[in-house]
This record gives structure tokens, C-alpha cells and sequence, in this order.
């Protein structure tokens, strides 16, 4: 699905004409591809006072680089690899550019800007758990925005995985590791907003913030995602949280400033004449340029464009289900070979990262998997993670996690970390997990949590895994009954999910379990 102001991708004639050297061909060149250009970077640097000269930058070498550009047809993912270079130049020199112009045409121009986060707020009018994700991407590593700003495009329909693992000069199973482990970490960012702009906050966590400067980065997320792993109180105020891709999904691009878009036009075909060109390492600029700049920086204030782009915000959260499209079809496991208990006493190993793409639900199937009759187990048992052999499935509160449990744990950690397996409520060839208190282990909008039987079709089907083979040996995988394809398993940050199938080891790893004897 693509956002709801999505520019038209540009026809190849266009691209060729302005190859020729078509000056108005290059002008709607530049307007069709400046709001993608602007997104990306602008995300990427998360409003950085630079923004606006990467930008233009950017657009100068596109129209510089378009005679040697062979194949008009992938202009599209020649124009975001420059783009995600000029970003990665701007990075290594950690300066501004055009450092040329007169200090006093700077030194009206010093004061703070608001960050990306803000402007996509304050234009796109966000609320709710879209502007809370907004919010979460000021958590994120500098590189890791990278990936973030282009992954953000792909979710809003701008960019196909083929453009982006094309830019990123990556194969599409790369790219879709990377993207993974990115979008883990804008998961667990958005705990840590939630929990920290909880009302009233929790205790424990207002104690752990006494040191923080108040500004967000990767160190404080870290940090923080540690206590809200680990409080019950805020791992519960995030139990509600919607998939970061449902709230992309037909999400509006930041409008570009007119005051930014006059720039760049001046900029890249001339400031004043038609002969007038640019370089691509250009620097400086003319007296005509400056004038054209300052003008334009008075344009793009935000009180001058604060009510453009204003969009009309999607319907119910849930509607993402059924917008979000995948990019290639997951394999079907095979039937898991039959289950038996396992020692549990297994050195534990260092943790490893699961990384892998999240596509598509299915349906739900008219027949749940069959499972053979050999398989066949019940009674109290523990689920020993394959990758992290030291962590199991337990919980905290109502929310399903990993978490480590030893000889020397305590009661309580060891009771949560023990399951009764019985016939599955909505099909008994499948798997029901049932704790000590009654409740069941269950996905709620994919996120793995613990609730007692209500006696509705749905919370039956919800509470239904039916067993798979694991990455290894004896292990096992638990494949939801409702969404074949999906998976319980255990993301970075040790959370529970019901995420999809990807071929990756590290995905298999990551959903595989070993049936162990019970810890009570």
C-alpha cells in the first residue's frame, strides 16, 4: 500500500529526457523524487541542521550523475543508493557543508531546530501509537536510523525490498536482517516511551532516570529496556502495543518545506539563467545562491508550514492486518518429530541476536495443522530456549518473555518458567500451555501474554500451538493455530512475539525450544 500523498514514480521517459539534458524534464525530475529524497534524509539525521544541504546535495549529484546512468528504468534505486551515501559522507565528516558563506549570513540562522520527530508530528498531526513510534525512532543509533528511514519508506509504499536492498547494496536476505534487528530495537524503544512518559510513572523507573540528561539515544534505550524487561508494571502498559509496520502502512510523507524545494530548484538547475549549472562537489555558492538560500531558510520556517500536508489518520489500529504485503513466501516447516523431555541442565551460552523480517499474516486456516500421534505429550514441563540455553519461556505479570532460571532461583521464578501441556482448546491434535494460577499462554495482536479462558472461539484459537520441527536436534517450534506461518519466539530485547516465518538460522534459532522437566 503506498502513503496517501505518494508522489508517482517517474516515468522513464522523463528520466531519459532528462538525461538529454531536458530542463523541464529535470524540474519534474526533481519535484516527482524531492519528497522521498527529503524523508529518507531527514529521518536518517533525524532533523539535523543538515538536512537541508544533504538534501540539496543529493539532488545536485542525481542530475550530475543522470548522463552516465545506463539503465533509466532503475532510476529509482540509483537515486536512493546516492542518497543513503551522501548520508553515510555526512557522517564521516561530522561537519556542516558549505562552510563558505559568510559568517554573517549565518549568524541569524544558529538557532535550535526541531528534530524530524517533531515536524512528522506537528504536519502529519500524529496521536496516539503513531506518534509514540515517531517519538521511539529518537532512541535509535545513527546507523540504525539509516536503515530505519528507508525500511519506514518500504512500510509507507514508497520503496519496494528490491529499491532497498539495492541502495543498501545488499541481497534481500541481508537487507532483511538488518531490517529486523531494527525494527526490534524501534520495539523496544517504543516500551521505553511508553514507560517513561507513563502517568503516574513507575517508582522504580523515576529512580533510574535521576541521572538522565532528559535526551534520548541507544545507551539510555539499552538501559531502560533492561528495567522494563524486568518491571511488571511497565511491561504491562506496553502490552497494548501495534506492530511499528501497521502504524506505517499508507502513513503520509513529511511534506517537504517550499521554502527547501525553491532551494533545491535553484540550486540544481541554476539560481538564475538556464545555462547556469552546478558541480557535484560544488562547496560554495554565487552571490545569487546566498540570497536564494537565505530567502529560502526564512520559507521553511516551521510556523510557515506548519499546517502543510495535514493528512486524515487510517481507521482502527487493526486494519493493518490486512494492508501489509510480503515480499516472499515463507516455507512451511515440517511436522516436529516426536517430543520428549529433554535434561535441563545445559550450560548456558552467550545471548545471540534473532533477526528477521516481519511480512505478511495469513489467514486464518479452515483446518489446523495435524500433528502425528507419536508426538503426542502432556503434563508440566519447561520450554529452554535453542540460542540462549541459559533463558526460558516464562513470564512477567501477564506477558510473555525469556528469562533465565536456575537451582538457585526462587520459587516463583521457577513456577513461571513451568507449563502444563494439554490438548490444544481449539483443536486437541495441537498444544494448549496452561501455568500454575490457570491462565494461558496466548497472542494478543502477536504479542505473547497470559490470560485465563473466556470460552470465546477466538481466545481457543489464540491459546493453540501446534508443534514443528526445531533448529536443532530434539527442539521444537510452536506454530500458531489461527496464523499458520507464525511463530512464538523471542525477539532482542527477550520479549515473547508471534512473529512469521524467515529462512534465516538465526530466526530458526530464535523460535525453537527444547521441552525440558518442569522446574516445580
Amino acid at each position: 500500500m503506498r502513503s496517501q500523498d505518494t508522489q508517482e514514480r517517474p516515468d522513464v521517459a522523463v528520466v531519459m529526457a532528462a538525461r538529454a539534458g531536458d530542463r523541464q524534464a529535470s524540474e519534474q525530475l526533481i519535484r516527482d523524487c524531492l519528497p522521498l529524497v527529503y524523508n529518507i534524509v531527514g529521518r536518517a539525521l533525524d532533523g539535523h541542521s543538515d538536512v537541508d544541504d544533504v538534501v540539496q546535495e543529493t539532488m545536485v549529484r542525481v542530475l550530475d550523475g543522470l548522463p552516465g546512468l545506463e539503465q533509466p528504468d532503475r532510476f529509482r534505486s540509483w537515486l536512493v543508493a546516492i542518497t543513503v551515501r551522501q548520508i553515510r559522507d555526512r557522517w564521516r565528516r561530522g561537519r556542516t557543508w558549505l562552510t563558505a558563506e559568510p559568517l554573517e549570513e549565518t549568524a541569524h540562522g544558529t538557532e535550535p531546530q526541531a528534530d524530524f520527530s517533531d515536524l512528522a508530528i506537528l504536519r502529519l498531526a500524529l496521536s496516539g501509537q503513531r506518534r509514540e513510534a515517531v517519538e521511539a525512532t529518537r532512541w535509535l543509533e545513527d546507523e540504525e536510523r539509516e536503515v530505519l528511514a528507508l525500511w519506514w519508506m518500504e512500510s509507507a509504499g514508497e520503496l519496494t525490498r528490491g529499491e532497498l536492498s539495492a541502495a543498501c547494496g545488499l541481497t534481500p536476505q541481508h537487507a532483511a536482517v538488518r531490517i529486523q534487528r531494527v525494527k526490534e530495537r524501534l520495539e523496544t524503544a517504543r516500551t521505553v516511551v511508553r514507560a517513561v512518559t507513563a502517568s503516574p510513572r513507575c517508582p522504580d523507573l523515576a529512580a533510574v532516570l535521576v541521572s538522565w540528561d532528559g535526551r534520548p539515544s541507544g545507551l539510555w534505550r539499552k538501559r531502560l529496556a533492561r528495567h522494563v524487561r524486568d518491571c511488571p508494571q511497565c511491561l504491562s502498559s506496553s502490552s497494548d502495543l501495534i506492530p511499528a509496520e501497521g502504524l506505517l502502512a499508507g502513513l503520509a510523507l513529511v511534506p517537504v518545506p517550499v521554502g527547501l524545494a525553491g532551494l533545491v530548484l535553484a540550486r540544481a538547475l541554476g539560481a538564475g539563467s538556464a545555462g547556469a549549472t552546478v558541480g557535484a562537489g560544488t562547496r560554495t555558492a554565487s552571490g545569487a545562491s546566498r540570497t536564494a538560500r537565505t530567502i529560502g531558510r526564512l520559507a521553511a520556517k516551521p510556523a510557515a508550514t506548519a499546517a502543510a500536508g495535514a493528512v486524515t489518520l487510517a481507521a482502527a489500529a487493526a486494519a493493518w492486518y490486512t494492508v501489509t504485503g510480503s515480499h516472499e513466501p515463507a516455507p512451511r516447516p515440517a511436522v516436529a518429530p516426536p517430543l520428549s523431555p529433554a535434561a535441563s541442565s545445559v550450560p548456558p551460552s552467550p545471548r545471540t541476536s534473532a533477526a528477521s523480517r516481519t511480512p505478511t499474516p495469513t489467514s486464518t486456516p479452515t483446518a489446523a495443522p495435524a500433528t502425528t500421534a507419536e508426538a503426542r505429550v502432556s503434563g508440566r514441563h519447561a520450554l529452554r530456549s535453542v540460542d540462549n540455553p541459559g533463558d526460558y519461556v516464562s513470564q512477567s505479570g501477564r506477558l510473555g518473555i525469556l528469562g533465565p532460571v536456575g537451582t538457585t532461583s526462587s520459587a516463583a521464578t521457577r513456577q513461571a518458567a513451568t507449563f502444563t501441556f494439554v490438548p490444544g482448546l481449539a483443536d486437541p491434535r495441537c498444544y494448549s500451555l496452561r501455568d500454575a494460577t490457570g491462565r494461558y499462554l496466548r497472542h494478543y495482536a502477536f504479542r505473547i501474554r497470559l490470560d485465563t479462558d473466556d470460552g470465546s472461539a477466538i481466545f481457543q484459537k489464540d491459546a493453540t500451538f501446534c508443534p514443528r520441527s526445531g533448529s536443532t536436534a530434539g527442539s521444537v517450534s510452536l506454530e500458531s493455530y489461527n496464523y499458520p506461518g507464525r511463530y512464538l519466539r523471542h525477539r532482542d530485547n527477550l520479549q515473547l512475539w508471534l512473529d512469521p516465518s524467515e529462512n534465516t538460522a538465526a530466526y530458526r534459532a530464535s523460535r525453537s525450544f527444547v521441552l525440558v522437566a518442569p522446574w516445580t
